[in-house]
């Protein structure tokens, strides 16, 4: 059982698709009109933002170590301008469905990236003393 699990989260594949599926629903839920959606302004929504992009940037940073190799700092900071990239598009796009592009959503999204690129370099090195990047 523990040689499947094993295989299972080392399977470069099965991360590819859990990140295409994340980064899907990510942008269908950022572009569904703002009657639809229950947190709208506020601190509850820009919790919201970090935990979306920091679980998107947990997912990304898994899915590119595991097809890729160990990650180094200069990959987590390539994978941070690329989620923080799209946090943007995402804000500049969110007007075509009927809402606002929010500069203070933008830097909630871009801080959760670097949050979950942390907790990956956290998770990355468990057991021992300190985290680093």
């Amino acid at each position: 059982m523990r040689n499947l699990l094993s295989r299972l989260l080392n399977n470069p594949r099965l991360w590819q698709l859990a990140l295409a599926c994340y980064w899907l629903a990510l942008f269908i839920g950022s572009h569904m009109p703002i009657e639809r959606i229950p947190l709208s302004g506020g601190t509850a929504d820009k919790f919201a933002h970090v935990a979306a992009f920091a679980v998107l940037a947990v997912i990304f940073a898994i899915t590119w170590q595991v097809s890729a190799g160990r990650l180094m700092t200069r990959h987590l900071v390539w994978a941070w301008v690329v989620i923080a990239l799209y946090g943007a598009l995402e804000e500049v796009t969110q007007p075509l469905a009927g809402r606002v592009a929010s500069i203070w959503d933008w830097l909630a999204d871009a801080s959760g990236a670097a949050l979950g690129l942390m907790l990956f370099a956290c998770i990355r090195r468990f057991g021992r003393a300190q985290c680093e990047v």
